[in-house]
């Protein structure tokens, strides 16, 4: 399992703190973390500690084992578009 490839968990965070309707400055706030924390993640910058996992679960309303298993999905869904193009992005269960 390849969740610490910094591309998706950047695109994870930010796919999931959009859903939540949050700025960066929210999640900063809610998570404990500082607003370049949270950006230098979301443009793949910074690889998190299992703290930082953590926090940003937590802050998102999830346990840091979905988030986890987000990252994996996301990661996988790009894997099968990168095979097949045609492929949509139908949710993984």
């Amino acid at each position: 399992m390849e969740i610490w490839n910094l591309k998706y968990i950047g695109e994870t965070l930010k796919k999931l703190r959009k859903s939540k309707l949050l700025t960066q400055e929210d999640l900063a706030e809610e998570s404990g973390l500082d607003t370049r924390t949270i950006s230098l993640l979301e443009n793949n910058q910074q690889e998190p500690l299992l703290s930082t996992i953590s926090s940003l679960a937590v802050a998102l309303g999830m346990e840091p084992s979905e988030f986890l298993k987000e990252i994996e999905m996301d990661a996988e869904r790009a894997r099968i578009r990168e095979k097949d193009p045609n492929w949509s992005n139908v949710q993984m269960e």
